[in-house]
């Protein structure tokens, strides 16, 4: 029998139900748990705080789009030195409608590291065919020509100079896709493959319940094993209290996210006996550097992420080549009045590399006064030189490519004007306050570990405190991935879901 979506706006009283196993959450992680949990046989329900939007009805506005479809408008940011921005999404689908569609499996590096770590069971060739399962289902490929766009092709043409090896990003597209830039708004042409085109139809076909402007709030428990989860409905354009909504199970998977998950395992006063819910929060540190062309680039014109270029992994940066539309683009650049205004007169002859540094930094996630996610965390010397380093590489690079100056999110050198400056700055001492920053893959904030005292979940996923308590979101991740983590939250997904099926079923 087919499930169904059910709105907020629908609800009319408390609702009470009765599943074999509730989801939380209904992105990268919860979306696939539910299907693969349906496909067995066994009654899901899936408790989505966000609403339910479709291609057919997706803001018209950037800022409408962001107050709609994102956590708390965009802004969530993190209290510590520097400040940095973390967007989420908060919508059925989650994050998985509003990025960019990169695709990564994991590095060999990460693997080596996490062996280090004891977590065991959890190599490429272990991960490979879940991997080879979400790839086929996402239609994950690598972008085609037709879409790179200019800034790609620059870059590209910069970093070939350098003898760099520039790569085609993965994306979880279809043939539908014109480069049309707006990723980050939720795409129109249903060209990318978000949760909503695929995970959560199939779910709903074989039978799922999705409710959308349900927020969980509380997991039942008797200390020993879950009981339920406990939430209300909430309106979607006040946040105000409508109904509350009681479900009963027997087994619960959380995947609310990095930032919620550990949250609402603190409200519920669960999975803390290790006192590392919370703790461990990694960010993948992203800055932007521009260069400024004598000829027009409309990097806006193509897919917002089109190539890596990984030749420094071993120093934890990760480059990629990132242009947004305007509206998203010039948030992300330094400079005041008739300073700001010169540079985005020149936004048409702009290309833009975003670099990514793997942070060593470490932070947490705590409960604010409001009920929310509170992060704290501070970027070591470490990390700060790292972001120097990835930003004079990529000036580097758009000189190759025949850049006139590099503008940058440093107040270190916002303006470079020349291969000489670069060099320069090599040996400039940097201070992490000095840094405009921005961070999309919050982490590792319940993390898995061969260890209860070290560790939220063991390597099966399951809570070490909790009976029929499962995680599967990017909070288990044990370091930071050095790469963008949809994928790898796909496939861990899967695997929870098979062992579930396997020996934890209700």
């Amino acid at each position: 029998m087919a499930g169904a979506i059910i709105e907020g706006k629908t609800i009319k009283g408390t609702v009470r139900e009765r599943c074999d196993v509730c989801v939380i959450g209904s992105g990268a992680g919860g979306a696939v748990i539910a299907k693969e949990l349906a496909s067995a046989g066994l009654k899901v329900i899936v408790l989505e705080e966000g609403g339910n939007y479709f291609s057919k009805d997706y803001p018209q506005t950037p800022i409408e789009c962001f107050m709609k479809m994102y956590r708390n408008q965009g802004m969530d940011t993190t209290i510590g030195i520097p400040t940095v921005l973390v967007p989420t999404g908060r919508c059925l689908g989650g994050t998985t409608v509003i990025n960019m569609g990169t695709c990564f499996r994991l590095p060999a590096a990460t693997h080596k590291k996490w062996e280090e770590l004891g977590v065991k069971g959890w190599s490429a060739k272990d991960l490979a065919p879940y991997y080879d399962q979400v790839e086929e289902v996402m239609n994950v490929r690598p972008i085609s020509p037709e879409v790179m766009g200019k800034n790609g092709e620059i870059v590209a043409e910069g970093a070939k100079r350098l003898g760099l090896h520039p790569m085609p990003i993965l994306r979880n597209v279809n043939d539908r896709c014109k480069g049309c830039c707006t990723c980050t708004c939720g795409c129109r042409e249903d060209a990318k493959e978000a949760m909503t085109l695929n995970y959560i139809p199939r779910a709903v076909e074989l039978g799922a319940k999705i409710y959308c402007d349900a927020k969980a709030e509380v997991i039942i428990h008797d200390k020993e094993r879950v009981l339920g989860v406990r939430g209300s409905f909430r309106d979607r354009e006040t946040g105000i209290f409508r109904h509350l909504i009681e479900i009963s199970t027997d087994l619960v998977v959380v995947a609310a996210g990095a930032l919620n998950t550990p949250v609402l395992l603190l409200k519920s006063d669960i999975c803390n006996s290790s006192g590392q819910v919370g703790k461990n929060l990694k960010l993948h540190l992203c800055g932007r550097v521009l260069g400024v062309f004598d000829q027009f680039i409309d990097g806006h014109h193509g897919v917002g992420q089109s190539l890596y270029i990984d030749d420094y992994a071993d120093l934890g940066i990760m480059l990629e080549p990132t242009f947004t539309a305007p509206a998203t683009e010039f948030p992300g650049m330094l400079g005041f009045g008739k300073e700001l205004w010169g540079h985005l007169k020149e936004f048409r002859k702009l290309a833009s590399i975003g670099t990514m540094v793997s942070d060593t930094s470490t932070g947490k996630v705590t409960v604010g006064v409001d009920g929310d996610p509170m992060m704290t965390y501070n970027i070591n010397q470490r990390d700060a030189d790292a972001l120097k380093k990835a930003a004079l590489i990529s000036a580097r690079i758009l000189f190759a490519a025949g850049a006139k100056k590099v503008l940058t999110t440093t107040s270190c050198f916002p303006e470079i004007n020349s291969l000489l400056e670069v060099e320069k700055y090599q040996d400039l001492k940097v201070d992490a306050s000095q840094f405009l920053l921005m961070a999309f893959h919050p982490m590792g904030t319940c993390r898995m570990g061969a260890e209860p005292k070290k560790s939220v979940v063991n390597l099966n996923l399951e809570s070490w405190d909790l009976q029929n308590l499962f995680i599967a979101d990017a909070s288990v991740f044990p370091s930071s991935l050095g790469v963008n983590p949809q994928e790898t939250i796909w496939a861990f997904a899967t695997r929870c879901a098979e062992h579930i099926i396997k020996n934890a079923r209700p």
